[in-house]
């Protein structure tokens, strides 16, 4: 006679879907299901419903909330290193089979600012279509700096040499940054002449590049500044109010490529190198290759005119108004 089994409940204690652990690893990193989300382009509910399912099938708690963010639990602290080890080895043979695609076809994800994606990339980008019809360039703007190792992107145009041993990075050109002003607030309020001149004219502050260095000296004349009309963490809401003469702020010298502003002369005495970075794993791979050399041959081409490093002169003719009456 044949005992019946038990019947069987559902598996615990079993990752399922792998993918999951790259969720569980953004919110550890990032500190946050919104972050997250930001870190792997989905949405919110997305990371934490998989969370959650995480949670379900192993059994195990893996997040605590706190005011500052959420944090990995004990339970779930002891598997982290193990995940990370992981995910480390899926993108090296994901860098692998990159290095070894002989396709010329499909998506290159090139990342840069946003003024060098929006006034300068893009614009090339039809020649390097025309070429290699079949070539997808993702274009991935913003002033964060993508993981090259884990794919997020295959290129990177960027501000400052990498340092990881595994980035190859080729010097492209250089950039002054410059003080620029629209020719109405011009002959409105006038044209500083001097950095001190500066402090006493209406600025749009760019939070973004309070975190650099090199940017230390316009920095201080945002804090010594009597207005400061706007912050913005984007480049390009800075430009746009500059166009529309609400203040003055500071760009890339080749920001007057692309828009009708007025250099003020004064020298901020800052210069920043221009870098296009790859990983060497996957920067073998044909399409990859063929964007960066596309890419080099442009800056190249351009380094003189865009990328000399040279601040550029403001024009002779640009008008030098009194101060209206109703500012400093």
């Amino acid at each position: 006679m044949n005992t019946p089994q038990p019947r069987r409940g559902p598996s615990t204690n079993i990752l399922g879907d792998w993918d999951d652990v790259r969720y569980f690893l953004a919110v550890a990193k990032t500190g946050s299901f919104s972050a997250a989300a930001d870190y792997l382009d989905t949405k919110q509910t997305t990371v934490g419903r998989r969370i959650s399912a995480m949670e379900r099938r192993l059994g195990a708690k893996l997040f605590d909330r706190h005011r500052h963010g959420m944090e990995v639990t004990p339970a779930a602290r002891g598997v982290l290193a193990q995940a990370e080890q992981m995910m480390g080895s899926a993108a090296a043979i994901e860098r692998h089979l990159a290095g070894l695609d002989r396709e010329m076809a499909g998506i290159v994800r090139v990342t840069a600012t946003e003024g060098i994606a929006a006034n300068w990339l893009v614009p090339r980008l039809n020649e390097l279509r025309r070429l290699h019809p079949d070539i997808i360039v993702q274009v991935i703007s913003g002033d964060q700096v993508l993981d090259l190792a884990t794919r997020q992107a295959d290129i990177a145009i960027r501000f400052v040499r990498p340092s990881a041993n595994q980035l190859v990075a080729a010097k492209v050109g250089a950039t002054a940054m410059s003080v620029f002003v629209a020719q109405n607030y011009v002959e409105s309020f006038g044209m500083p002449q001097t950095l001190e001149k500066l402090k006493d004219h209406d600025l749009i502050d760019q939070t973004v590049l309070h975190n650099l260095p090199v940017m230390r000296s316009w920095s201080e004349v945002i804090e010594q500044c009597n207005s400061v009309v706007l912050r913005t963490n984007s480049s390009y809401a800075a430009m746009e109010a500059v166009r529309v003469g609400y203040g003055l702020s500071v760009f890339p010298d080749y920001a007057m490529k692309a828009n009708p502003l007025l250099a003020a002369p004064i020298d901020l005495g800052i210069s920043r190198e221009i870098f296009l970075v790859s990983h060497e794993e996957t920067n073998k791979g044909a399409r990859i290759r063929t964007v960066i050399d596309f890419l080099r041959e442009q800056f190249r081409r351009d380094e003189k005119e865009w990328f000399s490093g040279l601040p550029p002169v403001a024009p002779p003719s640009a008008p030098v108004a009194p101060p209206a009456a109703n500012q400093p």
